[in-house]
Parts: C-alpha cells; sequence; structure tokens
C-alpha cells in the first residue's frame, strides 16, 4: 500500500477514535439535550382548584415564559397547565405555533372569573396559524389538556380562585 494511504487510514482512525472519546453522553434520567429547542429552565409552579380537582400549573409571567408557552411539549398530563399572567388587563390573542398537543385555553379576568374556553388545535403543517381572542380585557390565560374544560363542566363566568401568590406577582411587561 503507498505511505500516503497508510497515513491518510491512520489519521482517520485517530480521529474516529478520538471522536468517540469525546462525546458526551447525558446523565442517567436526564433528557438528552436538543440544540435546535433547548429545555428551558423550570418554571415556578402553583396548585389551582378546577371543579373537583387540583391542577398543578407553570405560571408564566415573564416575557420569555410567555412567548414559549407550551411549545415543543409532545404531552401534558391530565391535572397539569400552564397559567400566562400579563402586565395588563387588555384583550389576548393565542396561537399554536410550534405546538404539538391540543390544548383548552381559558381566559380569566382580573378577578379569576373565566370570560371564555377555547379548544386550540394542533397547528396543521402548510396551513396558516389561527389566532384565537379573548374578545376582551383579560389578566390571565390558562391552558389545560385538551377536554378538560368540558370534563370539568368549567364554562363562562365561573370563578377560578387564584391564590395570593398568583395575585400578586411581579409580571414582566406585555
Amino acid at each position: 500500500m503507498p505511505r500516503n494511504h497508510a497515513n491518510l487510514i491512520m489519521l482517520c482512525l485517530c480521529l474516529l477514535c478520538a471522536g468517540r472519546g469525546c462525546k458526551k453522553q447525558p446523565e442517567p434520567n436526564q433528557p438528552a439535550l436538543n440544540l435546535f429547542n433547548p429545555a428551558p429552565p423550570p418554571l415556578p409552579t402553583e396548585t389551582l382548584a378546577l371543579g373537583t380537582e387540583s391542577f398543578t400549573v407553570e405560571l408564566a409571567f415573564t416575557r420569555a415564559a410567555r412567548n414559549r408557552g407550551l411549545m415543543f411539549r409532545p404531552e401534558l398530563p391530565p391535572n397539569a397547565g400552564m397559567l400566562f399572567v400579563f402586565d395588563k388587563t387588555i384583550p389576548q390573542n393565542f396561537y399554536m405555533k410550534n405546538c404539538l398537543i391540543d390544548l383548552d385555553l381559558l381566559y380569566l379576568d382580573d378577578t379569576g372569573q373565566v370570560t371564555k374556553i377555547i379548544t386550540m388545535q394542533k397547528p396543521v403543517p402548510g396551513q396558516p396559524l389561527l389566532y384565537y381572542s379573548s374578545d376582551v380585557p383579560v389578566k390571565y390565560a390558562l391552558e389545560l389538556p385538551a377536554g378538560t374544560a368540558r370534563r370539568l363542566n368549567l364554562a363562562p363566568g365561573q370563578k377560578i380562585p387564584l391564590p395570593s401568590r398568583i395575585r400578586t406577582i411581579i409580571v414582566d411587561p406585555d
């Protein structure tokens, strides 16, 4: 074999071995890092009473958390959700960009009264995004697994008790 070919083969073998040694494996029980959609840091949570059930909801009160919402989540446990807390009580619009699951959206005024309930469908590739308007000024938006509002017989006009931590949280400006 010519000397140049032998050197090339040795170089390839060295690179192959070096590359294998540098690859860091994720820690056990830790998800692998996805560089395209890195997992955000965990959000604080609060327990909400909806009907006769308790829900653990993530609190989205920073601009970054509100912008990301539940994007890229492959599932949402049955008694989980996300509560968006806004700086101002104004009409809001939601859309489902990069959402992988259908969701119920409950708009709430500043007292916790439900003003509107919508089931939002995950987007259809190639179709324009749908926008879901509150139609009236709201202070909060609660996303839950699709079908939860119907299952719990939630309806506009009902009041959801909001713990003082939620009512007094310092919110990033909208």
